[in-house]
């Protein structure tokens, strides 16, 4: 008869129900092995988990074995290992499908984490639950995405929704800082804060640019860029955020993206007669139907060089004065050149008799 009642309290704590007026059932008579270790390691009837309410039973998956308690449950696989599960994420957890779901079964206890939060592993993924986002799990790619980033200690923090399917067999999960997104051909990639924002007014993976296929990138004087699968987006300080695809993409890496001379985009793509057209910091490109893409960049203003001056003339070489030769001091005085002076033509100093400077004085 005890198990009997046992097995039908256990099968009803299941289902979260309870059978009123019976006495909770003695851990001594319904425990074995790592289940009954685990539940004095919580401190058995006093601890956490309060008193059995459902004997050990095996798991509808024929590979564990559990138990139900007044505040929680106690699964054990061989492969897993024996701990408990309660409050948020139990419900969770159920909603999932057990350990039938694709989480599989526990391999840790709750472990605690910023911001009050705390978190628990699973075979096939991580709960999560904070004050302020509730309990969510994260599993397949994008946990390692999420590790890659620091976890809910990155700038997404704790996610706030489980994973939504979407087109092409794709999905994603809200985060308290952004957004990640998953489909077969793009892989796991975060869109958040300003391209967020934009990506929702082009229609999230809908629009033009499709899923994300990078993470943000550096680039020139502080800003970033992101890839997707049908264009990209552009930010920085001074333009703001805006996306380009299509043909207009294609005029503008021909100018060398960011780094050309068209700067940085500074407008989204809005129609003009007869087309489209975007505008950058240093010019614009437009497209039509008739003209395809065509890019107009600034007006380069023309330089004159003025014609070199007229060099003055060049004066002709001066004459150097012809050599004289005086024989004596009285063909110094014939000539009238006495007296002589040093320096001066003729002068020698076989005509300076004192060695003054001055000859024929």
């Amino acid at each position: 008869m005890r198990e009997v009642l046992a097995a039908t309290m256990g099968l009803l704590a299941l289902t979260g129900s309870l059978v009123q007026g019976v006495a909770p059932a003695s851990a001594a008579d319904c425990l074995t092995g790592p289940v009954a270790d685990r539940y004095a390691a919580l401190g058995g009837t006093p601890g956490a988990l309060g008193a059995v309410t459902g004997c050990e039973l095996p798991t509808a998956d024929g590979r564990g074995r559990f138990s139900t308690f007044q505040r929680g449950a106690i699964y054990y696989s061989q492969a897993s290992g024996a701990w408990d599960v309660s409050g948020s994420f139990r419900d969770l957890w159920a909603s999932t499908g057990f350990e039938n779901g694709p989480l599989h079964y526990p391999v840790s206890g709750e472990v605690g984490t910023r911001g009050g939060g705390v978190f628990q592993n699973y075979q096939g993924g991580t709960l999560y639950w904070s004050p302020a986002s509730a309990a969510h799990s994260v599993s397949g790619a994008f946990l390692a995405l999420y590790g890659s980033l620091g976890y809910e200690s990155g700038f997404l923090g704790f996610p706030t929704s489980q994973e939504v399917p979407v087109r092409d067999g794709g999905v994603f999960q809200v985060f308290q800082g952004g957004v990640a997104y998953f489909s077969p051909t793009s892989g796991a990639h975060t869109v958040s804060g300003s391209f967020r924002d934009l990506y929702g007014t082009l229609g999230y993976e809908n629009g033009c640019l499709g899923y994300p296929t990078s993470q943000e990138l550096p680039s020139r004087d502080g800003g970033v860029y992101q890839q997707f699968q049908g264009g990209v987006a552009y930010w920085s300080p001074s333009s703001g955020a805006h996306a380009l695809c299509g043909d207009l993409l294609r005029a503008y890496g021909s100018t060398g993206y960011e780094n050309g001379f068209l700067g940085y985009p500074t407008s989204d793509e809005y129609g003009i007669a007869g087309g489209r057209r975007v505008d950058f910091q240093h010019g614009y490109v437009e497209w039509s139907p008739s003209t395809g893409a065509r890019v107009t960049g600034p007006a380069v203003p023309v330089v004159t060089t003025p014609p070199p001056s007229t060099p003055p003339p060049t004066p002709p070489p001066s004459t150097p004065p012809a050599a004289v030769y005086y024989a004596n001091c009285a063909d110094v005085r014939a000539h009238g050149a006495a007296p002589l002076y040093s320096g001066q033509p003729g002068y020698r100093s076989g005509l300076d008799r004192d060695h003054d400077g001055v000859a024929c004085e």
